[in-house]
């Protein structure tokens, strides 16, 4: 398995972040803090159906400037928002990490947040840092309790997103990320220009609804 797991959208503020989702018809869920790198999130759950793994849109902020000026992660997000909320990065989500990291010559390292209960999610990644730098690479993730995955968290949607129907990037090197994605079950839309994450698109029963 190796779908789409999340697509993370970098904000300048997640107050009014969550309202522009809010006034899409998606309902929002506190994230939590991510410690150490003065950063937080807010998720939109896009839970599918049963069979499929869920999905979900990440509305990423700094919290702290200078906790987050002080990490390679914070400092890639600050660039990304300087000139407004922007697409920053996407991630594909597997059932064997180990495997999709030795591919690829990556190597897997653990993280973790604290939610809102107070409950600790954790999970493994590969690929994080090349995907700072090249946001039209994605990074990989296998989540250690799937029952906790961020799509699931429980919202009220008015208008329920049933998928993410698309991501659109251009991409530097199309070989490279011919590679990334072998074997995914991909609806990428390749476009020319500068590189980068470009726009991404969630199905709700009234069409899809266009972020980026």
């Amino acid at each position: 398995m190796l779908e789409i797991d999340h697509v993370i959208l970098g904000v300048g503020d997640l107050d009014a972040a969550t309202r522009r989702m809010e006034a899409l018809g998606f309902g929002v869920a506190e994230g939590g803090r991510h410690e150490g790198l003065g950063t937080a999130n807010r998720i939109v759950p896009i839970p599918r159906g049963p069979g499929t793994p869920p999905q979900y849109l990440e509305l990423l902020g700094v919290v702290d400037r200078r906790e987050a000026g002080g990490t390679e992660f914070g400092r890639a997000l600050l660039r990304r928002i300087a000139g407004g909320d922007r697409l920053a990065r996407w991630c594909f989500q597997t059932d064997d990490l180990d495997a999709v990291a030795a591919r690829l010559g990556l190597t897997p390292e653990p993280r973790g947040r604290r939610r809102p209960d107070g409950m600790q999610l954790t999970w493994r990644a590969a690929g994080l840092a090349l995907s700072l730098r090249d946001s039209w690479l994605p990074f990989f993730v296998a989540w250690d309790e799937p029952a906790r995955h961020p799509g699931l968290t429980p919202v009220t949607h008015r208008t329920s997103p049933r998928a993410i129907a698309w991501v659109e990037l251009a991409p530097d090197d199309r070989p490279r990320l011919d590679r990334w994605l072998a074997g995914a079950a991909a609806p990428v839309r390749l476009v020319d220009g500068l590189p980068g994450l470009r726009r991404v698109a969630i199905a709700t029963p009234a069409g899809e609804i266009v972020i980026g």
